[in-house]
């Protein structure tokens, strides 16, 4: 209640990429400290036994964890474990630094409680990246977004080659590594995820690459069936091991009246996160989980505001989930109150275990 009602009125009368870069920062700089670290543990760590998962050969302390878009540049791994977080996604990087769109580029549409996001996958680059992160240890399991670089001539060939330069970059570093196939606040972002013939080439030549991690792939909620079909297929022969839904959403049209429509007419192409994408990711992950038979595990993203929404995700078959949306509108509480609010849905319905609920809702 004191972050809705006397923080958050605050910290929104300032830009969103401004408040956005100063928690970075913020965050950055008393990661540096224990006694912060431990002051933040007492208030927001929540840790129970039935909210244990071990997936992807990866022992998960509770399915919640931070989606990538936040923490671009990893800067916040040795704090976010201390709110609680049962792992985190860092990215997306990409092979070359990116400045970005032009500013401005991140808007709050604060009638949906969702975010306007066109950063053009601002971040250091693959190389900068990996070496910041090469000898750190990391409390939570750590996950590593790849997308193409944001530039109109990498293409094709050169679009797979940008792909393998980051993959290769952090085929050690870190627990899981997940491919953005799906950013939709660049102009070509999408076009692994739509095209099937391409991300087949790009996931052969993924596949020539040594790791010991798991490979995600992260997809877009504006897939058709016919895609879906195609994706799930490749994952099952390049042994993908799971599958992200969803990134953000360019449909408009489940945004209130009362948003700014001048925001929205005026910056063109981006994502919108938030409550607007929560039907349409949990559609997606129920349809996911009936064509896969259950066997491509999924991590469920988009809406996600409290232990509610969670749980209908993961008894529409997600094992793991994620938000970031939820995080900027109700704090840093949400993680706390979701894990809590499990336990309880959980004890509800009889279930000893997170395994016993993962698609409950459509066995």
């Amino acid at each position: 209640m004191i972050y809705e009602n006397l923080i958050r009125p605050i910290l929104f009368k300032f830009d969103a990429e401004t408040i956005h870069d100063f928690t970075i920062n913020f965050g950055n700089k008393i990661s540096n400290y224990s006694f912060a670290k431990l002051f933040i543990k007492k208030i927001y760590y929540y840790e129970n036994e039935k909210l244990n998962i071990d997936l992807f050969n990866i022992h998960f302390k509770n399915p919640l964890g931070l989606a990538a878009g936040l923490d671009k540049n990893a800067l916040l791994t040795q704090i976010m474990p201390y709110f609680g977080f049962g792992f985190m996604e860092v990215g997306s990087i990409t092979a070359n630094k990116c400045l970005g769109n032009p500013k401005p580029r991140l808007f709050r549409l604060i009638k949906d409680q969702a975010l306007l996001v066109r950063y053009g996958l601002k971040n250091d680059g693959a190389l900068k990246i990996s070496r910041y992160l090469k000898n750190k240890r990391f409390l939570i399991p750590l996950g590593i977004s790849i997308a193409k670089t944001n530039d109109k001539k990498i293409i094709k060939e050169k679009a797979i080659k940008d792909y393998c330069a980051s993959f290769k970059l952090f085929s050690n570093i870190g627990d899981y590594t997940t491919i953005n196939i799906s950013c939709p606040n660049t102009p070509d972002g999408t076009t692994f995820c739509e095209d099937s013939l391409a991300l087949e080439k790009l996931l052969k030549n993924i596949n020539k690459i040594e790791t010991k991690k798991p490979t995600l792939l992260k997809i877009s909620p504006e897939i058709n069936r016919e895609q879906l079909i195609k994706i799930i297929k490749l994952s099952k022969k390049y042994k993908i091991k799971g599958l992200i839904i969803s990134n953000l959403t360019r449909d408009r049209d489940k945004l209130k009246l009362q948003t700014n429509k001048e925001i929205l007419t005026s910056y063109g192409y981006g994502g919108i996160s938030g409550k607007p994408i929560k039907e349409i990711s949990n559609k997606l992950i129920k349809e996911t989980y009936i064509l896969s038979k259950g066997k491509i595990p999924i991590i469920g993203c988009g809406g996600i505001f409290n232990a509610k929404d969670a749980y209908e995700k993961i008894k529409l078959g997600s094992s793991l989930l994620q938000l970031l949306t939820g995080l900027i509108y109700n704090g840093p509480i949400i993680v706390k109150d979701i894990n809590k609010g499990l336990v309880s849905l959980m004890k509800k319905d009889k279930f000893d275990n997170l395994n016993e609920a993962i698609g409950y809702d459509i066995k």
